[in-house]
């Protein structure tokens, strides 16, 4: 009744209706005011189109009824996600709460700490609260703009916790960790102001530059020059003033260290190379688990190509992408001596960041195969790095 209400005040326009969501038209000058207005009101929402000119971006789009330059908003009346679009942070965080509710046995949600803005990042874990579990690890969102990577996590957890009881042992008697968006206020603003946003939001030299936080962890944190990562805030891998400076990556540690979980799987989903990469990233020297690692990505790429025809380049994060220091993997692997410990670049090398919204289902889909498949190799595979002491803190 509200949104009916706006377009016949005409504030707003009713483009599209569907049974989950609707697109307003907002004339260009007025998107950041409508913007507040939806919030204020407990309403989610995405702005399709936001970078420059009128309305925030370059298409023009006319309203039929007024010739006037507006943007598209994509307000989602169903907080359920479909995974057939992208959502908002508020949608996300619903939905963990909603996994919860339905499956108060195994599911639980928590706060594992607060990013720079002070949003919460929550983590959903799923258990059966077996003693003698090992953990998994899998997290998205850590670059705010590659949004997918936050729908192939909570299509994960989604078939965990539907299907649980019915699985087999290999995925049971697990601790399965699930934080699909590490970046809370990076991945808000590319939701709502800059679709390109990479980082996160912390303040340096009175503006907000922020901090790629995925060269901030503290296994060779600042190493190796321009070429690992850089010390210029303004530039697209700042590490940082020192290691763990921000919240979001501290929060990592802290629960990864504290949880008395033994983690064995560390994966983190990003994109968009179509690549499974594991340590090391700061070097060319092979891990001490290289070929297990690399077996283990070579499983999870064949049963990707199985399910979709999809190819991924698998070998160690510098070989097949480029040098980086103060990564998560290695930090998962050097320091928290987690075995297994994969960086996955999700679709597309077409599309970038961009992926088209029919695509989604495909990619999680892919993907919950070959993570499926990981399970079910690292459970035959003993290693060399996996002296876990979960309660001791490592920096």
């Amino acid at each position: 009744m509200f949104l009916k209400t706006l377009d016949s005040k005409g504030a707003i326009i009713i483009n599209k209706e569907h049974q989950y969501m609707m697109e307003v038209l907002v004339e260009g000058t007025r998107v950041m005011q409508m913007a507040k207005l939806f919030r204020g009101r407990d309403i989610p929402f995405d702005v399709i189109v936001s970078d420059t000119s009128g309305c925030g971006g370059t298409r023009r789009i006319r309203s039929p009824l007024a010739n006037r330059l507006r943007c598209p908003i994509t307000l989602f009346a169903d907080r359920s996600l479909d995974w057939r679009d992208f959502y908002p942070l508020q949608v996300v965080y619903t939905f963990l709460n909603d996994l919860e509710k339905a499956f108060p046995s195994t599911c639980t949600v928590s706060v594992i700490g607060r990013s720079v803005e002070g949003r919460d990042i929550k983590m959903l874990k799923i258990s059966n609260s077996d003693a003698n579990n090992t953990g998994i690890w899998l997290d998205g969102a850590t670059h705010a703009r590659e949004w997918i990577s936050t729908a192939v996590v909570t299509y994960i957890a989604d078939y965990l916790a539907r299907n649980f009881d019915t699985l087999s042992v290999n995925y049971t008697s697990k601790d399965w960790y699930f934080v699909p968006v590490v970046n809370p206020d990076g991945y808000q603003h590319s939701h709502t102001s800059d679709r390109m946003w990479r980082k996160n939001r912390a303040v340096y030299g009175n503006v907000i530059s922020g901090v790629d936080l995925n060269r901030n962890f503290g296994y060779f944190w600042g190493r190796g020059g321009m070429e690992h990562s850089s010390g210029d805030p303004s530039h697209l891998n700042y590490r940082g003033p020192e290691p763990f400076s921000e919240p979001e990556t501290t929060a990592i540690k802290d629960i990864i260290l504290y949880s008395g979980t033994p983690f064995k799987i560390f994966l983190s989903f990003h994109a968009c190379s179509e690549a499974i990469s594991f340590p090391w990233c700061h070097t060319a020297d092979p891990c001490p688990d290289y070929v297990n690692l690399l077996e283990g990505g070579t499983a999870m790429a064949k049963a990707i190509f199985e399910t979709t025809g999809r190819m991924y380049k698998v070998g160690n994060f510098k070989d097949i992408m480029y040098y980086a220091s103060g990564t998560s993997i290695d930090w998962s692997y050097g320091t928290a001596r987690i075995p297994f410990s994969y960086l996955v670049e999700l679709r597309s090398k077409q599309d970038r960041f961009t992926l088209p919204r029919e695509e989604i289902i495909i990619c999680c889909k892919e993907i919950l195969n070959g993570v499926k498949a990981l399970v079910e190799f690292s459970d035959k595979k003993k290693c060399l790095n996996c002296s876990v002491i979960p309660k001791k803190l490592r920096n």
